[in-house]
C-alpha cells in the first residue's frame, strides 16, 4: 500500500478516534440536557447514557483493529491470521453497536412508549443497517481467510 495513502487514512482514523472520545464525553451531558427539558424522560438520562458510551467504545475498539489492519497493509502482510482476528474484532463491534442500538429504539418503541413512527424507523434501521454491515464484514472475512490460505499454498508451491 502507499505510503502517502496509509498517512491520510492514519489521519482520518485519528480524527475519527478524537471525534468519538469528544462524543464519549458530549452524550452524557446532551442527554441530561434532554431528561431537564422533557420531564417524561429523565429517568431514561443514565441508562442510555451508559448505553451510549458503550457504543462509542465499541466504535473506538473497531478503529483501532482498523489501525492494525491498515498497519498489516502498509507492510503488506494483510494475508495472516492477525488480520482475521482484527476483522473478527470489527464484526464483533458491529454487532455490539447494533445490538445497543436496537435495545434503545425498541425500549423507546415498546417499553416507554415514547418517540411515534421515526422511533420505530430507527429500530428497523439499526436492526438491518447493522445486520446488512455485519454479514458484509462476515464476506470480507471469508474472503480474506481464503486468500490467506492460497497465499500460503502459493507459498509453498515456490
Amino acid at each position: 500500500m502507499r505510503p502517502p495513502l496509509v498517512a491520510c487514512t492514519r489521519a482520518l482514523l485519528v480524527l475519527v478516534v478524537l471525534g468519538t472520545a469528544l462524543s464519549m464525553f458530549l452524550a452524557p451531558l446532551l442527554a441530561a440536557e434532554v431528561g431537564a427539558q422533557y420531564p417524561e424522560v429523565r429517568s431514561l438520562v443514565v441508562p442510555y447514557s451508559v448505553l451510549a458510551v458503550l457504543a462509542l467504545l465499541a466504535v473506538e475498539v473497531a478503529l483501532v483493529a482498523v489501525w492494525r489492519l491498515l498497519g498489516l497493509a502498509a507492510r503488506d502482510e494483510v494475508f495472516d491470521p492477525r488480520a482475521l482476528r482484527s476483522v473478527t474484532v470489527v464484526i464483533g463491534c458491529v454487532v455490539t453497536v447494533a445490538i445497543l442500538a436496537a435495545t434503545v429504539f425498541g425500549h423507546l418503541t415498546f417499553g416507554a412508549q415514547l418517540g411515534g413512527p421515526l422511533v420505530l424507523l430507527g429500530l428497523l434501521g439499526s436492526l438491518v443497517g447493522g445486520g446488512a454491515l455485519g454479514l458484509l464484514v462476515v464476506v470480507r472475512r471469508a474472503l480474506l481467510r481464503a486468500a490467506t490460505a492460497d497465499r500460503r499454498e502459493l507459498a509453498a508451491v515456490i
